[in-house]
Protein backbone atom coordinates (compact mmCIF):
# COMPACT_ATOMS: atom_id res chain seq x y z
CA UNK A 1 0.00 0.00 0.00
CA UNK A 2 1.27 3.45 -0.91
CA UNK A 3 1.43 5.80 2.08
CA UNK A 4 -0.21 9.22 2.02
CA UNK A 5 3.22 10.85 2.19
CA UNK A 6 4.42 8.90 -0.85
CA UNK A 7 1.28 9.85 -2.73
CA UNK A 8 1.68 13.52 -1.85
CA UNK A 9 5.33 13.47 -2.84
CA UNK A 10 4.35 12.03 -6.21
CA UNK A 11 1.77 14.81 -6.52
CA UNK A 12 4.44 17.45 -5.87
CA UNK A 13 6.66 15.95 -8.54
CA UNK A 14 3.85 15.85 -11.10
CA UNK A 15 2.65 19.47 -10.79
CA UNK A 16 5.98 21.20 -11.60
CA UNK A 17 6.41 18.81 -14.52
CA UNK A 18 2.95 19.53 -15.97
CA UNK A 19 4.22 22.38 -18.12
CA UNK A 20 7.18 20.38 -19.41
CA UNK A 21 4.97 17.38 -20.06
CA UNK A 22 2.54 19.34 -22.19
CA UNK A 23 5.40 21.17 -23.90
CA UNK A 24 6.71 17.91 -25.33
CA UNK A 25 3.28 16.98 -26.69
CA UNK A 26 4.06 18.12 -30.22
CA UNK A 27 7.19 15.98 -30.37
CA UNK A 28 5.69 12.96 -28.63
CA UNK A 29 2.42 12.86 -30.58
CA UNK A 30 3.81 10.88 -33.46
CA UNK A 31 5.44 8.35 -31.16
CA UNK A 32 2.24 7.93 -29.14
CA UNK A 33 0.23 7.40 -32.30
CA UNK A 34 2.41 4.43 -33.18
CA UNK A 35 2.35 3.15 -29.63
CA UNK A 36 -1.47 3.06 -29.53
CA UNK A 37 -1.35 -0.31 -31.28
CA UNK A 38 0.30 -1.91 -28.24
CA UNK A 39 -0.05 -1.79 -24.44
CA UNK A 40 2.57 0.98 -24.15
CA UNK A 41 0.23 3.56 -25.64
CA UNK A 42 -2.95 2.43 -23.92
CA UNK A 43 -4.71 3.06 -20.65
CA UNK A 44 -6.63 -0.22 -20.92
CA UNK A 45 -5.18 -3.60 -21.84
CA UNK A 46 -7.12 -6.88 -22.01
CA UNK A 47 -5.02 -9.98 -21.37
CA UNK A 48 -5.82 -13.53 -20.25
CA UNK A 49 -9.34 -12.60 -19.12
CA UNK A 50 -8.20 -9.56 -17.16
CA UNK A 51 -8.89 -5.89 -17.76
CA UNK A 52 -5.62 -4.19 -16.87
CA UNK A 53 -5.80 -0.42 -16.34
CA UNK A 54 -3.00 2.13 -16.05
CA UNK A 55 -4.48 4.33 -13.31
CA UNK A 56 -1.80 4.28 -10.59
CA UNK A 57 0.90 6.63 -11.87
CA UNK A 58 1.62 4.48 -14.91
CA UNK A 59 1.41 1.05 -13.27
CA UNK A 60 -0.84 -1.68 -14.70
CA UNK A 61 -3.50 -2.95 -12.28
CA UNK A 62 -6.24 -5.56 -12.59
CA UNK A 63 -9.53 -3.62 -12.63
CA UNK A 64 -11.46 -6.25 -10.64
CA UNK A 65 -8.74 -6.32 -7.98
CA UNK A 66 -9.65 -2.80 -6.84
CA UNK A 67 -12.91 -4.06 -5.30
CA UNK A 68 -11.93 -5.97 -2.15
CA UNK A 69 -14.85 -7.25 -0.02
CA UNK A 70 -12.61 -9.49 2.09
CA UNK A 71 -9.98 -6.83 2.79
CA UNK A 72 -9.66 -6.73 6.61
CA UNK A 73 -9.89 -2.93 6.63
CA UNK A 74 -13.12 -3.11 4.63
CA UNK A 75 -14.53 -5.92 6.77
CA UNK A 76 -13.86 -3.90 9.93
CA UNK A 77 -16.07 -1.01 8.77
CA UNK A 78 -18.69 -3.36 7.33
CA UNK A 79 -18.87 -5.23 10.66
CA UNK A 80 -19.30 -1.93 12.50
CA UNK A 81 -22.11 -0.59 10.28
CA UNK A 82 -23.71 -3.87 9.24
CA UNK A 83 -25.47 -4.98 6.03
CA UNK A 84 -27.08 -1.59 5.53
CA UNK A 85 -26.52 -0.10 2.07
CA UNK A 86 -27.62 3.40 3.01
CA UNK A 87 -25.69 3.28 6.29
CA UNK A 88 -22.48 2.26 4.52
CA UNK A 89 -23.07 4.92 1.86
CA UNK A 90 -23.44 7.54 4.59
CA UNK A 91 -20.34 6.28 6.39
CA UNK A 92 -18.20 6.79 3.28
CA UNK A 93 -19.67 10.25 2.60
CA UNK A 94 -19.20 11.37 6.21
CA UNK A 95 -15.76 9.91 6.85
CA UNK A 96 -13.85 10.20 3.57
CA UNK A 97 -12.98 13.69 2.33
CA UNK A 98 -12.71 14.56 -1.35
CA UNK A 99 -9.14 14.76 -2.64
CA UNK A 100 -8.25 16.05 -6.09
CA UNK A 101 -6.42 13.41 -8.09
CA UNK A 102 -3.58 14.62 -10.34
CA UNK A 103 -1.94 12.15 -12.67
CA UNK A 104 -4.78 9.60 -12.44
CA UNK A 105 -4.35 7.62 -9.23
CA UNK A 106 -7.13 5.21 -8.22
CA UNK A 107 -6.90 4.43 -4.52
CA UNK A 108 -7.32 0.95 -3.06
CA UNK A 109 -9.80 0.56 -0.16
CA UNK A 110 -6.96 0.37 2.40
CA UNK A 111 -5.35 3.54 1.06
CA UNK A 112 -8.63 5.45 1.15
CA UNK A 113 -9.33 4.37 4.72
CA UNK A 114 -5.77 5.09 5.88
CA UNK A 115 -5.67 8.55 4.30
CA UNK A 116 -9.28 9.51 5.04
CA UNK A 117 -9.55 11.05 1.57
CA UNK A 118 -9.89 10.03 -2.06
CA UNK A 119 -11.38 11.16 -5.36
CA UNK A 120 -14.54 9.76 -6.96
CA UNK A 121 -12.93 6.47 -8.02
CA UNK A 122 -11.40 5.83 -4.60
CA UNK A 123 -14.60 6.46 -2.65
CA UNK A 124 -16.70 4.45 -5.13
CA UNK A 125 -14.27 1.53 -4.91
CA UNK A 126 -14.40 1.64 -1.11
CA UNK A 127 -18.20 1.68 -0.92
CA UNK A 128 -18.56 -1.06 -3.52
CA UNK A 129 -16.08 -3.21 -1.59
CA UNK A 130 -18.24 -2.87 1.54
CA UNK A 131 -21.51 -3.54 -0.28
CA UNK A 132 -20.15 -6.65 -1.98
CA UNK A 133 -20.16 -8.40 1.40
CA UNK A 134 -23.93 -8.81 1.16
CA UNK A 135 -25.35 -7.43 -2.08
CA UNK A 136 -24.65 -7.11 -5.79
CA UNK A 137 -23.10 -3.69 -6.39
CA UNK A 138 -20.80 -2.21 -9.00
CA UNK A 139 -18.38 0.64 -9.41
CA UNK A 140 -19.61 2.55 -12.44
CA UNK A 141 -17.36 4.74 -14.55
CA UNK A 142 -18.95 7.02 -17.07
CA UNK A 143 -20.05 10.50 -18.07
CA UNK A 144 -21.46 13.24 -15.85
CA UNK A 145 -22.24 16.36 -17.95
CA UNK A 146 -19.39 15.43 -20.28
CA UNK A 147 -16.86 14.85 -17.49
CA UNK A 148 -15.33 11.55 -16.49
CA UNK A 149 -16.79 10.32 -13.21
CA UNK A 150 -17.25 7.27 -10.98
CA UNK A 151 -20.10 6.23 -8.69
CA UNK A 152 -21.68 3.09 -7.24
CA UNK A 153 -24.78 1.30 -8.51
CA UNK A 154 -26.90 -1.20 -6.61
CA UNK A 155 -29.72 -2.15 -8.93
CA UNK A 156 -31.28 1.14 -10.03
CA UNK A 157 -29.88 3.01 -7.01
CA UNK A 158 -27.03 5.47 -7.62
CA UNK A 159 -24.69 6.22 -4.71
CA UNK A 160 -22.80 9.49 -5.24
CA UNK A 161 -19.82 9.01 -2.93
CA UNK A 162 -18.44 12.55 -3.34
CA UNK A 163 -21.40 13.92 -1.32
CA UNK A 164 -20.73 14.87 2.30
CA UNK A 165 -23.71 12.80 3.50
CA UNK A 166 -25.92 10.13 2.02
CA UNK A 167 -28.68 11.43 -0.23
CA UNK A 168 -30.44 10.47 -3.43
CA UNK A 169 -29.08 12.05 -6.59
CA UNK A 170 -31.56 14.56 -8.02
CA UNK A 171 -30.34 14.12 -11.60
CA UNK A 172 -29.96 10.35 -12.26
CA UNK A 173 -30.43 10.78 -16.00
CA UNK A 174 -27.20 12.80 -16.13
CA UNK A 175 -25.20 9.78 -14.97
CA UNK A 176 -24.30 7.96 -18.18
CA UNK A 177 -22.62 4.61 -17.52
CA UNK A 178 -19.82 3.38 -19.79
CA UNK A 179 -18.56 0.43 -17.77
CA UNK A 180 -19.44 -1.41 -14.53
CA UNK A 181 -17.08 -3.58 -12.49
CA UNK A 182 -16.71 -5.34 -9.17
CA UNK A 183 -14.56 -8.16 -7.83
CA UNK A 184 -16.35 -10.73 -10.01
CA UNK A 185 -16.84 -9.16 -13.41
CA UNK A 186 -16.32 -6.24 -15.77
CA UNK A 187 -19.20 -5.13 -17.99
CA UNK A 188 -18.46 -2.78 -20.89
CA UNK A 189 -21.72 -1.36 -22.25
CA UNK A 190 -20.22 -1.34 -25.74
CA UNK A 191 -16.88 -2.54 -27.16
CA UNK A 192 -14.13 -0.13 -26.14
CA UNK A 193 -16.31 1.68 -23.58
CA UNK A 194 -13.65 1.46 -20.87
CA UNK A 195 -11.05 3.05 -23.12
CA UNK A 196 -13.55 5.79 -24.02
CA UNK A 197 -13.66 6.87 -20.36
CA UNK A 198 -10.25 8.44 -20.70
CA UNK A 199 -11.32 10.62 -23.63
CA UNK A 200 -13.81 12.49 -21.43
CA UNK A 201 -12.98 15.90 -20.00
CA UNK A 202 -11.34 16.16 -16.57
CA UNK A 203 -12.14 19.25 -14.50
CA UNK A 204 -12.95 18.28 -10.94
CA UNK A 205 -13.81 21.80 -9.82
CA UNK A 206 -16.43 22.26 -12.54
CA UNK A 207 -17.83 18.77 -11.99
CA UNK A 208 -18.23 19.27 -8.24
CA UNK A 209 -19.88 22.65 -8.82
CA UNK A 210 -22.40 20.99 -11.14
CA UNK A 211 -23.21 18.44 -8.43
CA UNK A 212 -23.58 21.16 -5.81
CA UNK A 213 -25.96 23.09 -8.08
CA UNK A 214 -28.00 19.94 -8.74
CA UNK A 215 -28.63 19.37 -5.02
CA UNK A 216 -28.92 23.08 -4.18
CA UNK A 217 -26.01 22.80 -1.79
CA UNK A 218 -23.11 25.08 -1.02
CA UNK A 219 -20.35 25.30 -3.60
CA UNK A 220 -17.65 22.76 -2.73
CA UNK A 221 -14.06 23.82 -1.99
CA UNK A 222 -12.24 25.01 -5.07
CA UNK A 223 -9.91 22.47 -6.59
CA UNK A 224 -6.34 23.58 -7.34
CA UNK A 225 -5.88 24.69 -10.91
CA UNK A 226 -3.29 23.40 -13.35
CA UNK A 227 -4.20 25.94 -16.02
CA UNK A 228 -1.11 28.18 -15.64
CA UNK A 229 1.45 25.43 -16.28
CA UNK A 230 -0.73 23.82 -18.94
CA UNK A 231 -1.14 27.06 -20.87
CA UNK A 232 2.60 27.68 -20.81
CA UNK A 233 3.19 24.08 -21.77
CA UNK A 234 0.78 24.28 -24.69
CA UNK A 235 2.63 27.27 -26.12
CA UNK A 236 5.99 25.55 -25.66
CA UNK A 237 4.58 22.39 -27.19
CA UNK A 238 3.48 24.31 -30.26
CA UNK A 239 6.93 25.80 -30.69
CA UNK A 240 8.70 22.47 -30.23
CA UNK A 241 6.28 20.68 -32.50
CA UNK A 242 6.74 23.26 -35.27
CA UNK A 243 10.51 23.08 -34.95
CA UNK A 244 10.46 19.31 -35.04
CA UNK A 245 8.35 19.35 -38.20
CA UNK A 246 10.78 21.78 -39.88
CA UNK A 247 13.73 19.52 -39.04
CA UNK A 248 11.93 16.54 -40.58
CA UNK A 249 11.17 18.54 -43.73
CA UNK A 250 14.81 19.57 -44.14
CA UNK A 251 15.88 15.97 -43.75
CA UNK A 252 13.65 14.76 -46.56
Amino acid sequence: MVTKLERDQAFKRIVPMASLGVATLGVALGVLTLARTGPLGRRIYYQDGQYLVKVRHGQWYDLQAFVQPSNPDVVAIYSEVGPDSWGLYDWVCQNIDYHLDIGEYWETPSETLAWGEADCEGTAILLCSMLRNFTNAYVVVGDYYGYGHAWVAEGDQIYETTYTSARSVPDPNDYQAFCLFNDQEVIELWPGALEDIFSLRRNEGTKLNLMAQAIGDEVPPECPSLWPPLVVGTVMGGILGTGFAMILQKGE
